[in-house]
This record gives structure tokens, C-alpha cells and sequence, in this order.
């Protein structure tokens, strides 16, 4: 059973006659009858009655009619998906984060992506450094979002923005009313770090800047760490997006030094070959502030 003959039959039975669909296929009567012909003699049963007057449908043939639209609607479908996905415009991306996406150029970005390519879904995940690491290499994600201080883990990267950072102080703190302040005025805080601090390279990233804090690394997601903070336990360092929360208890005060950020970058595996992954990471690539 060929697919050309279940289009021709149906062209036939919803033209009415041999001499519509022919002249609608742009095809010869004798060809479109051989068609239907070696269709009923797969099939065993006779789909039409042929007369001067056109066509009648038979009880087979009306039968084979739901069947045959059905799984003709159902191929088109499926060249349809295929030529989309194989072009990058349908499908899934799972995109690894560091940190979560609040970040204004970040959730532009997620939002222009959504907007140009809604038939391929974002999911995310938010594993620990190293375990996002091991994720991209094991194909469990596809990219990533990381900070420039982990970037030496991976093969390939493309910076897509800064992230400035912010100290995080309960409303209480002595430093709490001052409009900026500089890592001197930080120094013998206890210094209160999430998930960025769980690894050897993020602590290392706080410790240089303030080598006299006393960090504390907690198996707690930042919003458990604010929440201390604002209970006094101590301080914390956090990305500048974070201050559209508006968490109350706690004051976000801007760090005033050449090294108060980190950048942005996008990871991916080189040798993937999804044409989705690939449409993603050149969309980013290409619209990136940096």
C-alpha cells in the first residue's frame, strides 16, 4: 500500500468523479484509476463504483474513507514536525543555571527566545556547580548559564552579560543606611553563602574579596539565606537582580569596586548536533550585550 494511492483515492471520492480529481492532480483520468485500482486489490474489497454519472462510495469504501484521512492527516503532521524540528523551530532545550535567570538581560533574552521559537520548550535545571558540569558533559542539559570563575571547565563559552553584585544586609546592620559600600567595610562579617559557595571555586571567589569574613556555606537555597540574614545571623553577597525581590528586613547596597561583578556566560557541548541547540546558542550568541 503506497501513500500516493490513499491521497489519490481520497482526492477522488472528495472531487466526485475519476475526471474532477484528475483535472485538480493535474493528472490522467487512466492514471488515478490504475491508482485506486491497486488499492482495492491490496485491500480486497472495492471502494468506489465506477458510472458515466462519477463515483459511488462503498460500505468498504466509506469504511477505509475515516481510516485513510486519518492516517493522511497524521503523515502530514509528522513531515510537518520533522521539517521543524530539523530545522531547530520545534522541540526541547534543557538549560543549566547557576544561579536562577533574574537577571534583566537574562529574562529578556529567555522572553525574545520564547517569542521567535514558541514551539521549542525552555526546561531548566539548577543542579550545584560541579553537578552541572557533569550534566552538559553526560547530555542531560544542552547548555548552560555560568559565572566566568567556573568557565575553565568547559570547551566552549560566549560571554553574555555582567552581573553586578550587592551586599545583602539586615535593616539593623550599622552599615545599612550607606548609599554604596566597598569590601573594607565588610571586613570580620561572617559572610552567609548558598549554593555558589558549595564548591571550592565559588568560595574562592568571595575569599579573595574578603579575605577577613568569616563564610559560612549552607545547604540552603538563597532564599533561606536572605531569610537568615534578615534574622541577623550575618551578611551575604548577592547578584543585583535579586534586589527586585524587595524582601523585607534586608537593604541591598551596591559594592563600589572594579571586581563587584561576575560575567555571564553561555556554555555548550561543540560536538552537539541538534539543530536546536544550535539555533539556541547562535540566538543568544548574536544578541548578547557583551
Amino acid at each position: 500500500m503506497r501513500f500516493t494511492e490513499l491521497r489519490y483515492f481520497l482526492a477522488v471520492v472528495e472531487a466526485g468523479s475519476f475526471g474532477k480529481a484528475a483535472q485538480s492532480l493535474r493528472l490522467r483520468v487512466s492514471t488515478l484509476s490504475r491508482a485506486v485500482s491497486r488499492l482495492e486489490d491490496r485491500l480486497g474489497v472495492t471502494l468506489v463504483e465506477r458510472s458515466s454519472a462519477g463515483i459511488r462510495v462503498t460500505a468498504p469504501g466509506r469504511l477505509a474513507l475515516r481510516h485513510v484521512r486519518r492516517v493522511l492527516t497524521e503523515t502530514n503532521a509528522l513531515t510537518d514536525t520533522l521539517w521543524r524540528s530539523s530545522g531547530g523551530e520545534t522541540g526541547e532545550i534543557h538549560v543549566g543555571f547557576y544561579l536562577p535567570p533574574v537577571n534583566g538581560v537574562l529574562a529578556s533574552l529567555l522572553w525574545e527566545w520564547r517569542t521567535a521559537y514558541p514551539g521549542v520548550s525552555v526546561t531548566p535545571h539548577e543542579p550545584t556547580a560541579s553537578a552541572l558540569h557533569t550534566a552538559l558533559i553526560d547530555c542531560q542539559i544542552d547548555a548552560a548559564l555560568v559565572p566566568d570563575f567556573l568557565l575553565d571547565r568547559y570547551e566552549a563559552g560566549s560571554p553574555v552579560c555582567f552581573e553586578p553584585l550587592v551586599a545583602v544586609l539586615p535593616t539593623s546592620h550599622r552599615l545599612a543606611a550607606q548609599p554604596v559600600l566597598r569590601w573594607s567595610d565588610l571586613e570580620g562579617e561572617i559572610l552567609l553563602l548558598w549554593a555558589w559557595g558549595k564548591d571550592g571555586i565559588g568560595r574562592d571567589f568571595f575569599a579573595s574579596r574578603l579575605p577577613g569574613a568569616r563564610l559560612q556555606v549552607f545547604e540552603a537555597s538563597n532564599l533561606t539565606v536572605f531569610a537568615l540574614v534578615g534574622a541577623g545571623y550575618g551578611i551575604t553577597i548577592a547578584a543585583q537582580a535579586y534586589t527586585c525581590l524587595n524582601l523585607p528586613g534586608l537593604t541591598f547596597i551596591p559594592i563600589d569596586e572594579d571586581n563587584a561583578h561576575f560575567e555571564i556566560n553561555l556554555v555548550w557541548r561543540p560536538e552537539a548536533e541538534d539543530p536546536v541547540v544550535g539555533k539556541f546558542v547562535a540566538f543568544i550568541r548574536d544578541r548578547a550585550k557583551l
